[in-house]
């Protein structure tokens, strides 16, 4: 019988694709922009990822290509930063397509995820792209899922181009104001990066209304109908959560943006911010559930609960800060309440809202065990709630005591990273 390799040697032997057409060439034959592609300060660039498309949707999983760790901009934060000492690699877009059209004839991934350094010219960056996609798409057929990250600058029939070839496009915006972003990136300009998103945006959305009045899907030129993300980098510069949520809320108010991304700070080594203080990592985590609450909840932007620093609080995530600061909405009766009502409930997702609707019809609801078989969060969840009149847990919320707060770093050693968590976002 024989034994399915480990991850390391399906990337090992797909690396090897990307020397010659033959399987199996050892790595030491590959030529010399890719000799180190292996090693870690090189940004390796292959991942291969389990992801699951779409809420509640089928798990599969992607193949995370980094076409270049090689790149002409000086990003203060970044691993690849044009004056940091490292081994560049480089993919040529045959190759690429040569790897990834391997990897999936073995099973080994359904999905693309392409991003690259900047290596020159934006416009030339974004050709090699497009060249990607055109090959997977309109020579070897490929009608499956493709997210690609572009570059900020191209022209705009490029972008027009390589969104039509993509499932999904995002872009790496980094900062919510201008200002701040000069700072960690000075060769970057967000207004740049704006009209890129703009011209991406109109694009999809285009395409979504096409859909809805009735044009059938083309699977090789799906035109972004999966919708954009963008990415921030959190803690490199002194904006505050509640800036970056505004931002964000003003982005996704003329529709085609998917959802965002957020990327903790952390100090790469050999950069200027080396010695800064990396971001919580439990802050991106709460950014994202501030996210959630705004895009699936009903939240609005003003009911967002921040600290005196105009941060989330990092104690208790988003919706318990607004539940804690708002008791006159409290508790709720399970067997009466709106699913909107619920939805707020610490504890009970969209999910699990629904489910209690739907069940409370047909089945009498009794104790904490018939919440927990539908979804809820009942350690969370109870405190809030009323069942047939009856508490279902006197204590509202507690807090584990601890020494220190999440945001403090006592007892903690300065870590300096090789990588950025934002690499395959």
């Amino acid at each position: 019988m024989m034994r399915t390799p480990n991850l390391e040697a399906k990337l090992a032997l797909l690396m090897s694709l990307a020397g010659d057409d033959r399987e199996g060439l050892p790595m030491s034959h590959l030529p010399p922009r890719l000799r180190h592609a292996n090693d870690v300060g090189a940004l390796r660039p292959l991942n291969l990822r389990p992801v699951r498309l779409g809420r509640g949707g089928p798990r599969t999983t992607l193949m995370r290509i980094l076409m270049t760790n090689a790149c002409s901009f000086n990003c203060h934060y970044c691993p690849m930063r044009r004056d940091r000492d490292m081994p560049r690699t480089l993919l040529k877009p045959a190759e690429l397509v040569r790897i990834f059209l391997a990897a999936v004839e073995r099973g080994w991934c359904t999905g693309l995820f392409l991003t690259t350094g900047i290596p020159g010219r934006p416009v030339k960056v974004m050709d090699d792209l497009i060249e990607v996609l055109a090959l997977l798409r309109e020579k070897h057929r490929f009608a499956g899922y493709i997210h690609v990250k572009m570059v900020p600058g191209a022209d705009a029939a490029q972008i027009e181009r390589l969104t039509a070839l993509a499932t999904r496009v995002s872009l790496n915006l980094e900062a919510p104001c201008g200002d701040t972003l000069a700072r960690i990136a000075p060769e970057k300009n967000l207004e740049t990066a704006l009209v890129s998103l703009e011209r991406v945006r109109e694009r999809v959305n285009d395409r979504r209304d096409e859909e809805r009045e009735g044009r059938p899907r083309d699977v090789l030129h799906p035109g972004g109908v999966a919708g954009m993300t963008m990415q921030f980098v959190i803690g490199a510069t002194p904006d505050t959560d509640r800036t970056l949520l505004d931002k964000i809320t003003a982005l996704y108010s003329a529709r085609g943006i998917h959802h965002s991304h957020f990327a903790a700070f952390r100090p790469i080594r050999n950069t200027p911010l080396e010695n800064v203080r990396a971001a919580p990592a439990v802050r991106e985590q709460r950014l994202y559930q501030a996210d959630y609450l705004l895009r699936d909840y009903g939240f609005a932007p003003r009911e967002v609960v921040y600290d005196a620093d105009g941060n989330l609080p990092l104690a208790y995530d988003p919706k318990t800060a607004w539940a804690l600061a708002h008791p006159e909405h409290f508790p709720i009766e399970v067997r009466t309440a709106a699913r909107e009502q619920l939805m707020r409930v610490p504890g009970i997702g969209p999910a699990s809202a629904r489910r209690i609707v739907r069940e409370r019809a047909t089945t009498q609801l009794r104790g904490l065990a018939d919440l927990r078989a539908m979804g809820v969060v009942t350690t969370r969840a109870a405190g809030f709630l009323t069942l047939g009149g009856r508490r279902l847990q006197n204590v509202r919320w507690s807090e584990q005591l601890g020494f220190w707060r999440p945001d403090e770093d006592a007892g903690a050693y300065h870590i300096q990273y090789e990588v950025s968590p934002g690499t395959f976002r």
